[in-house]
């Protein structure tokens, strides 16, 4: 069977007529992010993709307000961590948008990562010196952990990943890209550079539908198995020649990435398991100018109590419903 498969960006559309592929889910939910420049800097928006061929977003919604907002995260208690763009980190109530802040270790704080463990956040500059972020038994100011390469050379990073088995992996370069991904020891902090001049060596995060690292940067969205960290398997080149920052996943073959041009690129390939042939859809909507990073939506750092349920809860509830009706009707009837 064959449709059409689009790509959009803004009033811009290029459609594609391919092979429907199996995976495709319908899905909605509620993503945050941040915009570099502005007042107002940490917000929401509701999306919806219908598995097919429509991924639709809804008005933004201000959150917060903080001195500086880059990086954003969940905690475990449900609160937002955001980068201060400075030496300070936020904690943000995602509901009154009240926030408490403390300070970075010493460093710039841009990018942030919640630690699996759940008991601290990762921390750094773009790229510069990371530092951890007490979070148990409380919010607490940080310490910066300097790095360096096995020869004693100092070094920098931007973003932290730990992909299925715990270990950790690094990018470093600015936005504009190629720069160096690799590996990185949280204990001796000494870093071992896997792919060196990568466009898309910015933002990085871990999927679990491919068990992969998607990696954002340039224009480039990149995929790389952690076992075979010097072999890239995908990259895929946004075709309207915007700059990627960072991204996320849902765990079902969809990436949502943040672009500093406004416009959040969605990509489903499911289909392929591959960002270079996103055999299912593609579009841009523009969603916010200055944009610059997007909260997880699944795994560390995601939402503990996300507000929207998954197509798939609200069925199981469905279900469940259905079921206690029949139950009741059971019980009457004997």
């Amino acid at each position: 069977m064959k449709r059409n498969v689009i790509v959009s960006l803004g009033g811009l559309a290029l459609a594609f007529a391919l092979s429907t592929p199996a995976g495709a889910t319908a899905t909605s939910g509620e993503l945050y992010f941040t915009t570099f420049a502005g007042g107002a800097n940490v917000h929401k928006v509701s999306f919806s993709y219908n598995g097919v061929s429509s991924f639709t977003l809804g008005t933004p919604a201000t959150v917060a307000s903080t001195p500086g907002a880059d990086g954003i995260v969940f905690a475990p208690n449900g609160d937002l961590l955001v980068g201060g763009q400075g030496n300070s980190v936020n904690m943000v109530n995602p509901t009154t948008g009240a926030f408490t802040t403390v300070n970075a270790g010493g460093i710039n704080s841009y990018h942030i990562m919640l630690d699996p463990n759940g008991k601290q956040a990762w921390t750094s500059g773009i790229p510069g010196t990371p530092a951890t972020i007490p979070l148990v038994p409380s919010f607490a100011n940080g310490t910066a952990h300097p790095l360096t390469f096995a020869t004693g050379a100092p070094a920098y990073i931007d973003t932290i990943a730990w992909d299925s088995h715990g270990d950790a992996f690094y990018t470093s370069c600015g936005a504009a890209g190629f720069g160096t991904f690799g590996k990185i020891d949280l204990t001796t902090f000494v870093v071992t550079p896997e792919i060196t001049g990568l466009p898309a060596a910015h933002g990085m995060t871990f999927d679990p539908f491919t068990g992969d690292l998607i990696l954002y940067g340039d224009d480039h969205i990149s995929q790389i198995n952690p076992s075979t960290p010097t072999v890239l398997v995908s990259d895929f080149t946004n075709p309207f020649g915007v700059t990627f920052d960072q991204g996320t996943v849902d765990g079902k073959g969809n990436i949502y990435a943040a672009t500093n041009n406004g416009y959040l690129v969605f990509m489903d390939y499911s289909g392929s398991g591959l960002v270079g042939s996103p055999t299912n859809f593609v579009s841009s909507p523009f969603l916010a100018g200055a944009l610059d990073d997007v909260a997880p939506l699944v795994g560390a750092g995601s939402n503990p109590h996300p507000s929207v349920p998954e197509p798939g809860t609200l069925l199981l509830l469905g279900s469940g419903i259905a079921g206690l009706a029949g139950f009741k009707r059971y019980l009457s009837n004997r």
